[in-house]
């Protein structure tokens, strides 16, 4: 046998060796808890509601009712809470091992409309492959906490902890990119690169990242925003704060509920971290916390007292009556936004909210 032919031969085997011990097996996710309405189509499609303890499959579509939230385990340590009004497609879920290893947790959803708050375990970062995609875009994440919705072909994601890469290919180009802004006082870019050696943009905890069709820098700590689109009209500063900062209380209230009903193994100690986390940067979300903890049932004076330690002082008192009544207050606002040599000032009015509020105070970020 010549050498040519022992040189194929070899590495034919060792091939066939990597085959034996590389494998993919497909998985389940777990629903660990159900409230209000929501259903499940399955890959033969049939439809039925979802119940704590239902295994879902690897091409199943998940659907939340307006009252709806559901708290799927993919593998052990990922929490994704799907919110209401929400459509996820569990495109992927699988385990890949090597030699009797695990490599890699894979778990890919497709977040078709709506709402979502995932929750990983760090100490499986090794492993974590987690992504959710869009139309827009994917959002990868191993370790990491955060919020991300899609309405009306706008994607948000505010960070929590870890770090969130984002592949948006042609969306984040100059003049008809996004907003890349920090919540925490950090530096945000804007007026991002094109080409496709360029779409991956890192969002870090305490940032927001957007793909609101126009490039601008927001400093909505003064409600006003720079912003300059095909028209020369200005955006609403304060729906963009408000929509970052329900993410971002939305996560805190994910994590109360994952603590007291023992979800993914989080705890009142974690629950405290990531409010810890989510107040540094956005402060006024503390009320809006507090009443989506009361809406969900958190009842653990464990967990409430450990949330209630890290809110500020100056929004404690808005804190404890919205963890009593489950509502909080809008306060007033007035918008100032530039474009130009242009100028529009808005007035906002004072209510009460209920499920889902939204506070428009301050949200700080970066120029």
């Amino acid at each position: 046998m010549n050498t040519r032919k022992l040189v194929l031969l070899f590495t034919a085997l060792l091939g066939l060796t990597a085959s034996a011990f590389a494998e993919t097996q497909i998985t389940q996710a777990t629903v660990a808890r159900v409230t209000g309405a929501a259903t499940v189509t399955l890959p033969d499609g049939s439809t039925v509601a979802l119940t704590e303890g239902m295994k879902v499959p690897q091409g199943a579509t998940i659907k939340t009712g307006a009252d709806g939230d559901v708290y799927l385990e993919t593998h052990k340590g990922y929490v994704t809470s799907i919110k209401k009004d929400s459509e996820v497609g569990v495109d992927e879920l699988s385990v890949q091992s090597e030699g009797g290893k695990v490599t890699a947790e894979v778990t890919t959803l497709n977040l078709k409309s709506g709402n979502l708050v995932a929750k990983l375990d760090p100490s499986k970062k090794a492993v974590n492959q987690y992504a959710v995609r869009t139309p827009k875009g994917v959002a990868a994440a191993r370790g990491t906490i955060f919020t991300m919705s899609y309405k009306n072909q706008k994607v948000t994601i505010a960070v929590v902890n870890g770090v969130v890469s984002v592949v948006a290919p042609g969306l984040f180009n100059a003049n008809r990119g996004g907003f890349f802004s920090s919540l925490s006082g950090h530096n945000g870019a804007t007026g991002v690169s094109t080409g496709e050696d360029h779409n991956v943009k890192t969002v870090n905890a305490g940032q927001a990242l957007s793909n609101d069709q126009a490039t601008f820098k927001s400093e909505l700590g003064a409600h006003s925003v720079f912003h300059n689109d095909l028209f020369g009209l200005g955006r609403d500063a304060l729906a963009e704060a408000n929509s970052i900062k329900e993410l971002m209380a939305l996560a805190v209230a994910t994590v109360a509920v994952a603590a007291e009903k023992g979800i993914g193994g989080a705890t009142a100690a974690e629950a405290a971290e990531v409010a810890k986390a989510v107040f540094a940067a956005v402060p006024s979300a503390a009320a809006e916390a507090a009443a989506l903890m009361k809406q969900s049932g958190v009842t653990s004076t464990a967990v409430t007292t450990a949330v209630s330690n890290e809110v500020p002082t100056a929004e404690k008192a808005n804190f404890s009556s919205s963890l009593q009544s489950g509502t909080f207050t809008q306060t007033t606002g007035t918008t100032s936004t530039r474009t130009g040599t242009s100028q529009v000032n808005s007035t906002e009015t004072t209510k009460a909210t209920t499920p889902q509020p939204i506070d428009p105070s301050t949200v700080s970020r970066s120029k």
